[in-house]
């Protein structure tokens, strides 16, 4: 449903574009419907990859916070300086 949405809006604004330099009416609408096919078609794949990676990603990100958190709490001190 986003893609379509995404691809209507693009198309919607590639249209815009094509008028407002006076091209054809024509060339404006095979503009659109290309660019409007084509970020659908990306926002589609993009979306389908997230779906399969999220576990693997919402994994990584509570192991990667719990890493800094552990990190953080295990701050030594500065050794005693060398100079008296």
């Amino acid at each position: 449903m986003i893609e379509i949405l995404v691809g209507a809006l693009v198309a919607g604004g590639t249209y815009l574009a094509a008028k407002k330099k006076k091209a054809s009416t024509g060339k404006s609408v095979a503009a659109a419907a290309a660019t409007g096919v084509a970020s659908g078609a990306a926002t589609a794949a993009t979306l389908f990859v997230l779906s399969a990676m999220w576990p693997l990603l919402l994994i990584g990100g509570v192991a990667g916070g719990a890493y800094y958190l552990g990190k953080k709490k295990s701050l030594k001190a500065l050794p005693p300086s060398s100079s008296g």
